[in-house]
């Protein structure tokens, strides 16, 4: 292959995926726009809480991305506490989502 080849193969490639710039952005984007729905959740749970009301909704969706979150990265890292901290969160979302349907029924 020849030096055109090469670029033009590898401009056909980046119109297709994210560079390394773009990819950290859109992973970071993802991380902020958790940090919002988990400050969200707490919010509502206090006002809730204060009022006297159930807030199972709100820990089950938090404690459930929280869970999801802790899986993939033992999936990939292998590090056990991770595997620890998802079995936790996993465990605390069912039994919130649990309670949530028994006291709306």
């Amino acid at each position: 292959m020849d030096k055109k080849e090469i670029l033009a193969k590898n401009k056909r490639k980046a119109k297709n995926t994210l560079d390394e710039r773009e990819q950290r952005i859109y992973n970071a984007s993802f991380g902020l726009g958790a940090v919002v729905v988990g400050v969200l959740c707490l919010v509502f749970s206090i006002y809730k809480a204060l009022h006297r009301e159930m807030f199972y909704e709100d820990v089950a969706i938090i404690t459930a991305y929280l869970c999801t979150t802790f899986f993939y990265q033992y999936k990939n890292l292998k590090k056990p506490g991770y595997l620890i901290f998802g079995i936790a969160t996993g465990i605390i979302a069912f039994v919130c989502v649990m309670l949530f349907f028994m006291v709306t029924i």
